[in-house]
């Protein structure tokens, strides 16, 4: 998994590559807690370019949605890959999480 962090406007967003499961989410959960602190009103996900994630991903995720809430900020999901969008819609997570297709809806 590769992570990269870059800003866009108002959002910092968080770029993710690869597979997201229990051997590497400790590096996505390192990430968001670092930009979920309240330091930014908006953080976003990208995962374009994640086509498989684990309950431990979801969790990083789920956890990140509440700290940014904690701190009155907004976290939205961003160019879901449809693997990853029918596991969220499973749990029912897809109405939890802000969910928008592109970086034009962000604007």
């Amino acid at each position: 998994m590769e992570i990269e962090v870059k800003d866009l406007g108002e959002h910092k967003v968080i770029a993710v590559s690869g597979e997201i499961d229990l051997y590497n989410v400790s590096d996505l959960k390192k990430v968001l807690f670092s930009v979920t602190d309240g330091s930014y009103s908006s953080v976003v996900v990208d995962m374009k370019n994640v086509n498989y994630m684990d309950s431990s991903g979801i969790g990083a995720l789920v956890a990140g949605q509440k700290k940014m809430k904690a701190h009155s900020g907004k976290f939205s999901l961003l160019n879901i890959h449809e693997d990853v969008l029918n596991i969220l819609k499973l749990a029912t997570l897809d109405r939890f999480f802000t969910i928008v297709e592109n970086e034009n809806e962000l604007i």
